[in-house]
Order: structure tokens, then sequence, then C-alpha cells
């Protein structure tokens, strides 16, 4: 059964009124299209807090573990710091989305980020296919707007810090990702939401363009990915509004197909921006993400073919590169697309050389690779890929990442091949971060640490920069801490870990396009308000003989702008909840939130930069006892 609840929360305050009926029928008219949802309705008067919360609570009740869930909001969002009350609820940024007030006064009446998270993972505890689209305001993870203080909070918020005091909530709030909810959020920590106006509401933007995309693709959901959808979406708003003030942002499992459980094994992608009335465009990603001139790309349609594979219109190449965004010259096929297209890396210019011991009547396993060439010289050989009867196994030259050993079946030489992959995008990741050139006063500080038990309960501890290299064991948790210490602007922020076994993944895809910072701002990747435990726990990775101690590089990059990685690493999901380590400064209003149109030239740029790497070993026994403390 499909279950979808839509929540609709008007506004009648003159500075910012806000009508959500369009919206609401749009959402019901593509669902009754598509067929098969049950709709329940939350709105007017009954789109209260306790209204929502009962509606959240029967769906919760009634799901089935086959069924699917969607969760609809349209309204306003916004921020609160809490004041009169202690962390984890108080004295910190807390997202919530605007619940309908019981009089024409003012009053703060809303659901809190913790309350939603709980709630939706509730939900999918039961049926594992959760998807969330949240259009409003500050509706990402991440928050950049007016930050408002509480000083007195009304009841209720004293009773949900009471009753979260009281729970244990480890199991429903992940540390940094939910593994399986799809959440769809009208905008990032870069921006505001738009709505267009209509004869009787507001129709929002992000739920304007999910309908229109979803009808493109001529309503064949088992030909649509989320990943897909999300770059059609985010850059017809980009291209609609005339600049970059609204950046629609997709969390959870890109690859798969909407309102499904099912995932598709698709090349990994970016963004595409054309050029208006000519060929060619740009890609989202340039010299921090390691693309180079000579690179080639294709461009991929919304839909894909019955196979499940991409439908390709074009092949390019590019011909510049800048630090965020790639110009791409087309070469065959297709000479453009629209906004939003699926960029995908069909040969890098500069390929891992692999030296391969076959059968001589072997085929090329590497022919088809977008980052591998073979090499005849085993010298000369980043990797080294050994088919045998029985097994495949592969070797990083230097053993700068753990050996691998796969069966020599279909399946066991796409895995092989895919690891071999992997240390590629690796080595790509790892020569960017070493090509910088630290300044006299680095604009970021970055620390990394492990919790360890004092007094029976896990504490934080940083490790010393002149300690070497960290040591963390099986089952240690840690965390990273990125700080802004130098400047006034803004600094968007990744992390990734490549880990042994040398496959490159983001340490919290919660923000799959960078965490903002603020001025004096600092983040922990790590840490999540109201769990009990912290910190990321790091294992063993299955595969990997646990002989020694092995390294795993943890990659820091940042730039003025969003940094999208998808060609490159793969997330780890995602939750809602907006976690910070200190209150959040206030946006200086030099430009305000008004939408500032540009001529259509590509993707903003920016040539500022900063990365870090820090070493560690993962040793494959667990901690001694004597060790914590």
């Amino acid at each position: 059964m499909k279950r979808a609840l839509l929540i609709g929360v008007a506004d009648k305050d003159p500075e910012h009124p806000f009508l959500p009926e369009p919206s609401l029928v749009v959402m019901e008219d593509l669902l009754e299209e598509l067929g098969g949802w049950t709709t329940t309705r939350v709105d007017g008067p009954s789109a209260d807090r306790a209204g929502i919360l009962a509606a959240l609570v029967e769906l919760a009740r009634t799901v089935q573990p086959k069924d699917t869930c969607l969760v609809y909001f349209i309204g306003h969002g916004g921020i609160v710091e809490i004041m009169d009350l202690p962390p984890p609820l108080g004295r910190r940024p807390v997202f919530y989305v605007c619940a309908a007030r019981p009089s024409p006064s003012w009053s703060f009446e809303g659901i809190l980020d913790v309350e939603l998270s709980i709630h939706l993972a509730q939900i999918d505890r039961v049926c594992g296919n959760v998807t969330a689209i949240l259009d409003s305001c500050y509706s990402a993870r991440a928050i950049r707007g007016p930050l408002w203080q509480l000083h007195e909070s009304p009841q209720w918020v004293r009773e949900v810090a009471a009753q979260l005091g009281l729970q244990d909530v480890d199991s429903l709030l992940s540390v940094t990702s939910h593994p399986r909810i799809v959440r769809l959020a009208a905008s990032s920590s870069l921006r505001k939401t738009f709505a267009d106006p209509q004869p009787d509401g507001h129709l929002g933007r992000l739920t304007r363009m999910f309908d229109e995309t979803v009808r493109e693709a001529e309503l064949q959901l088992e030909r649509l990915t989320w990943d897909a959808l999300a770059h059609r979406v985010r850059e017809r708003a980009i291209w609609r509004l005339g600049c970059e003030e609204q950046w629609v942002s997709l969390v959870g499992p890109r690859q798969r197909l909407l309102f499904s459980r099912r995932e598709v094994e698709l090349p990994r992608t970016v963004g595409f921006v054309p050029r208006e009335n000519q060929s060619g465009g740009w890609i989202r990603a340039g010299a921090l993400q390691g693309v180079q001139v000579g690179d080639e790309w294709a461009l991929a349609d919304l839909q894909l073919q019955s196979d499940g594979q991409p439908q390709l219109r074009g092949q390019f190449r590019v011909a510049a590169v800048g630090l965020n965004r790639a110009e791409l010259e087309p070469v065959r096929g297709a000479d453009s697309a629209p906004p939003g297209a699926s960029a995908m890396l069909l040969r890098a210019r500069e390929r891992m050389p692999v030296f391969v011991e076959a059968p001589p009547s072997g085929e090329d396993v590497l022919a088809r690779s977008a980052w591998l060439v073979s090499t005849p010289v085993d010298s000369e050989a980043a990797a080294k890929l050994c088919i045998g009867d029985d097994w495949i196994d592969v070797y990083a030259a230097g053993e700068v990442h753990a050996p691998a050993r796969f069966c020599a079946d279909r399946s066991g030489r796409s895995a092989a091949v895919t690891r071999l992959e992997d240390w590629a995008r690796a080595r790509v990741l790892l020569s960017v971060s070493s090509s910088y050139v630290a300044r006299a006063s680095p604009p970021l500080s970055v620390e990394f640490g492990r919790y360890q038990v004092v007094r029976g309960r896990l504490r934080p501890r940083t490790s010393s920069p002149s300690g070497g290299c960290p040591r963390l064991h099986d089952g240690d948790r840690f965390f990273v801490r990125v700080a802004h210490v130098g400047g006034r602007s803004g600094w968007f922020i990744s992390a990734v870990e490549v880990d042994v076994a040398g496959r490159p993944a983001l340490l919290d895809a919660s923000e799959p396009d960078g965490r903002e910072l603020l001025a004096g701002e600092r983040a922990t990747i790590g840490e999540r308000s109201h769990r009990r435990v912290q910190g990321i726990q790091r294992s063993w990775p299955e595969g990997v003989a646990p002989d020694r101690a092995r390294v795993a590089t943890i990659i820091v990059l940042a730039s003025r702008r969003p940094i999208q990685l998808g060609h490159l690493v793969r997330g780890r999901a995602c939750d809602l909840a907006l976690p910070r380590d200190a209150p959040r400064p206030r946006r200086a209003r030099v430009r305000g939130f008004l939408a500032q149109p540009r001529p259509r030239t590509g993707p903003e740029l920016t040539q500022e930069w900063f990365a870090a790497s820090i070493p560690y070993e993962l040793d494959p026994r667990p901690r001694a006892a004597s060790d914590y403390g």
C-alpha cells in the first residue's frame, strides 16, 4: 500500500502571508495520476501542532512492512535558539516547520527537527521505504538565515525537552546519517526557497518543479531515480530564478527509483548547466574535484532505458576548468541538454595504470572503465590485477590500500574493477588535497579525536597534532571538528574518508554538497544532539584481512561555493536534525534575501579553497579495557 501524508500550513501574517492550497492540490493530483496512493491531508486549523503530530503517530501505527510512505510538508520553516533551556534542545539552532497557530495573534508553534526525525525513523523502522519532501525555507540540515532567540519557552517546548530527557533515541537518531530515508528539501544551507503566487494561494517552487519533472518522465517512476530528479529540479529552480538563491538538496539513497525500494547501479553523476541558446555548457565539478582538460563526459536523459541503464544524449570533452566548474564542448551526438541533465564521466584523461595478469585469451576487463587503463609494465602500475581460475586478487602499489580477493565469476570481476576504480577516485582526492599550499593563517582549523570512557561515560579527546599518526581500534568512535577561524565570508566543507580498503565515501552525507560554516562557527562531524552515545563508530571492513593495522585517511575540502562530489564518492545517507556546537552567528544583511538574477553564464565562480588530510591507523583488534579512561 502507498500512503501519503500531505501537510499544508497557512500563515496570515501580513509580512509573510502564505496559503498552501495550490501546492497541496498539485501533489494530490500528481499522486492520483500515479495511482495506488491513499492520501491523508492535514491543513487549515487541523494543521496545528497537535494535528500534525497525531497524523504522524497514526501513520506510524498503521504502516505495514511492505508499504511505501510519503510525508510532504508545504509552509514556512524557521530557526530558533532556545535560550532558557539547557542543551541538547537549548542553546543550539533548532530547525522547525511551522504549525497553525491557535489564535490570530503570533505565537511560536511548530514541529522541531528532532521530533520530525524521530517520527520519520519510526515509520521507516516498519516499512523501510519512506520519503520526506519539505517545501519550506531552511529545510535542509545546515541552516543559514535569520536565527531568532526564544527567551521564554512555551509549555509545549518544555514538555518536548522533558520527554527527550527520558527517552533513549539512539536507535532512531544516527550520528551522521539515516541509511534509508529519502529527503528532498527545497533549500539548503545556502539560501531560502520561493513560491509562485496563484489566484488562490501559493505554489511552492520545489513542488512545482517536482511535479513538472515527474511528468517530463511520463509518470514512469520505474525509469526515474532520485539522483536524476534532484539534478533536474535544482537546476530548473536556479534557471527559473536566474541565480543560485535556491539550492534544492537531496539526501539519502540517490540511486533509488522514486517511491521504491529498488536501487539501480549507475555511473556516478554531477549536475549540468547549459549555455543559453548555444551548444555545450558546464558541469558542477572542476579542479577541486579532480576534473582535467581533455576528460570525456556524457549527458544522460532524465529517464533510464528499459534495461535500467542511462540513455546518453551525447559525448562532450572538457575544454576549460575552473575551481568548481568545467566547461564542456560537444564531440558527438546531441550538442547540449536541459538544465539539470545528469553528467557522468566517460573517460578520464589520466587514468590509473593497472598491470593485469590474466590468461592470454582473457577479455580486457578494464576496457570499459572510465578510471583505469592497462599497462604492460608492472613497475609503472599503480595497482595489479591477478585473474586466476578461481580467484581474482587486486593489489595497490606500495600497499597504500589493503589487497582484496574476489571470486572469478562475472560478479567477482565487476567487484574487482569497482574496487580498482575506488582506488583511482581515492587517488584523485588525495592528489587534490596534497596540492593545497597552506597559508600562514589558514581560514579553517581541523581536529580529529576519539571518544574514550571517563567515569563510565564516553568523552571526546582530541588527538595531539604533534603526536604522530593517531590510532583507532575496531569499535572505536571518532569525530572530526572543523572551525571557521579566519575572514568573514562563509565556507562550505565536505569531509571524505578513504578507508583501509581504499574506498572513498562522504563522512557525513547529510549535506552532500557541503556544510556551510559562518565566521567564528565550528561543526563537529560525529556528534548528534539528543543521542546518549556520540561518535562515528569505526569497524574493520569486511573482506579485509585483519592481519595488521592499516592506514585510512580523512580529507577535508572547503570552498566558497557548494562542492559536488557525486562522481567521486558514495554517501552514507542522513537525518533531519540540526546539531550545532555553538550559537550560530547572525547573518549580516549585506545582500539581503532578495534574488539577484545574473547572466546565464554557468555556475557561480569561486577561486578560494582549502584542503586538509588526516591519516590515521585502524587496528583490527578491539581496544583493551585498560586503554579506556
